[in-house]
């Protein structure tokens, strides 16, 4: 799959330096997302888990970062303040350190205000720092330390305005065996949504001959998210239907289709596949 979260469901760290072999450090942060819908200028205040299940004491400092999605789904963490959605000054964070023993938990409190004005939707995520609360005495390579993530979407744009457009669908060859499809959904509201779905590709008679699951993925407004499919086709040259499914939590899902001529050539295995699909 070319489609990767950058946190989980349960982050966890593990992390080791250039030294003779020593305790090892574990941690899970929970949750690793949150979605919250408020009024502007009402106070939300959530928390956050931080549980170090590793055998060495742990130092957390949490803070906040800005997150940028591109189109292909990556995700970069920026600096406060570096997107037109930040929650900049925004968010207030309680402690701002503590620490763990092994097998111990603590809470972090994030208190998040959405202004009356600006964009309806922000979001940013929630970083904890983990570090053992004793510095290794080798001198080689890095300290230990790691990062655990909770993403944090805040809208008062209620979950029933969501507007996904399927806007593309194609299909190209990956070799002589495999094929990568690629589904072009845009967001053309002003919420954030989550889309997963299934392609497939059948013969004439309707038989599905091959298929696939695209992976959890989320569109930020005004966005355009390309999710990708890749799989073994070794489907004989002939002329194949090529359909998208994708659930974007409307009443509704997305349904794509685009008929594919798979031909086998001297110099390999061409293909032409390009299609706008429509809702139904």
């Amino acid at each position: 799959m070319l489609c990767r979260a950058l946190f989980g469901a349960a982050a966890v760290v593990l992390a080791a330096a250039a030294c003779p072999a020593r305790a090892g450090m574990l941690a899970q942060v929970i949750p690793a997302k949150l979605n919250l819908t408020v009024r502007p200028g009402e106070p939300v205040t959530r928390d956050v888990v931080v549980t170090n299940q590793g055998d060495v004491p742990v130092v957390v400092r949490p803070r906040w970062s800005d997150l940028l999605v591109d189109g292909a789904g990556n995700l970069t963490l920026l600096p406060p303040g570096s997107i037109p959605a930040s929650l900049v000054g925004m968010v207030r964070i309680d402690p701002l350190q503590f620490s763990l023993q092994p097998g111990e938990s603590g809470v972090v409190h994030v208190t998040l205000t959405l202004p009356p004005d600006g964009p309806p939707t922000r979001w940013g995520v929630l970083l904890s720092e983990v570090r053992p609360a004793v510095a290794t005495q080798c001198r080689l390579g890095p300290r230990i330390a790691g990062q655990l993530g909770t993403t944090i979407y805040l809208s008062n744009v209620p979950p029933d305005r969501i507007h996904a457009e399927m806007i593309a669908l194609e299909a190209a060859c990956l070799g002589t065996d495999s094929i990568a499809v690629r589904v072009g959904l845009r967001n053309a509201g002003e919420r954030h949504f989550y889309a997963s779905g299934q392609v497939s590709l059948s013969d004439s008679s309707g038989t599905v001959l091959r298929s696939g699951s695209i992976p959890t993925g989320v569109v930020l407004p005004g966005v355009t998210r390309l999710f990708t499919w890749t799989g073994e086709a070794g489907l004989p040259a002939g002329r194949y239907k090529l359909t998208a499914t994708l659930d974007s939590g409307e009443p509704e899902l997305l349904v794509g289709e685009s008929w594919i001529d798979w031909r086998v050539t001297p110099g390999g295995l061409e293909r032409v596949a390009t299609a706008q699909p429509a809702r139904p």
